[in-house]
């Protein structure tokens, strides 16, 4: 399965704006330069108090379509 990694260090308040719909994706340049665009819902599981921080390997199938998240740190 093909996947990139990307890191995120999005603030607590900044995400709310995603979890009220106020915004429907994240956009991440990943490590290899490449622009990812995410559902925000995908990522409410790696939410904390502090916000949405880490690294993660995003795995995508040959037509792009999003198969599994997994954090690394």
């Amino acid at each position: 399965m093909k996947y990139v990694i990307i890191d995120l260090a999005i603030s607590r308040d900044e995400y709310m704006k995603y979890y009220r719909g106020q915004a429907m994706q994240i956009s991440v340049r990943a490590r290899d330069g490449r622009i990812v665009r995410l559902p925000a819902s995908i990522m409410r599981q790696f939410i904390s108090f502090s916000g949405l921080r880490g690294s993660f390997a995003v795995y995508y199938d040959d037509h792009g379509r999003l198969q599994q998240i997994d954090r690394l740190s």
